[in-house]
C-alpha cells in the first residue's frame, strides 16, 4: 500500500504544483461529484424526466456508495495527508509538503475516493441513457430513411 500512497502521494504534488490555475474548476468539480448531490438532485431531476432512468440512478448508486464502504472497511486507505505523517518512507521527517484544503480535511479512510466512485456511477446512467435514447432516434430516422427509399422505387 505504500507504493499507491506514494504514488498518490506525487500526483498531488503535481496537481497542486502545476495546476493551481484550475483550483476553482477542481473544486467546483469535486462539488458536482460528491455523493450527498447524487440523492438530493441528480436523482429527483432524472426521475422527473425519465422514471426509469432515475430509478436506475437510484439504485446504482446506492449499490456503488455500499460497495464503496465495503472496498473502505477492507483497504481502510490512508488519506495522503495522514499519511504523510506516519509513513517511515522518508528519512529525517522530510516529508512531502502537501496543502489542506476545506473539501480534503474529511474524516475516515479516502481509499477508495467516494466521490470517485459516486461521480462514475453517475455518469454511467446518464451516458447509457442518452446513447439509448441516440439509438432508438436514428433507428427511427433509419426506418423512415428505408420507407421513403422503399416508396421511389430506389
Amino acid at each position: 500500500m505504500d507504493f499507491l500512497h506514494r504514488n498518490g502521494e506525487l500526483i498531488i504534488q503535481h496537481l497542486q504544483k502545476d495546476y493551481r490555475a484550475y483550483y476553482n474548476f477542481l473544486n467546483f468539480m469535486s462539488s458536482v461529484g460528491d455523493p450527498r448531490n447524487i440523492f438530493s438532485i441528480y436523482f429527483p431531476l432524472w426521475f422527473q424526466i425519465n422514471q426509469t432512468v432515475g430509478t436506475r440512478m437510484i439504485w446504482i448508486a446506492v449499490t456503488g456508495d455500499w460497495f464503496n464502504l465495503i472496498f473502505k472497511w477492507i483497504l481502510f486507505g490512508h488519506r495522503p495527508y495522514w499519511w504523510i505523517q506516519e509513513t517511515q518512507t522518508y528519512p529525517n521527517n522530510s516529508s512531502a509538503c502537501l496543502e489542506q484544503f476545506p473539501t480534503t480535511c474529511e474524516m475516515g479512510p479516502g481509499s477508495p475516493s467516494g466521490h470517485a466512485m459516486g461521480l462514475s456511477c453517475l455518469w454511467y446512467v446518464m451516458v447509457t441513457a442518452a446513447l439509448s435514447h441516440t439509438v432508438n432516434r436514428m433507428d427511427k430516422f433509419s426506418i423512415t430513411l428505408h420507407r421513403d427509399a422503399g416508396g421511389r422505387g430506389l
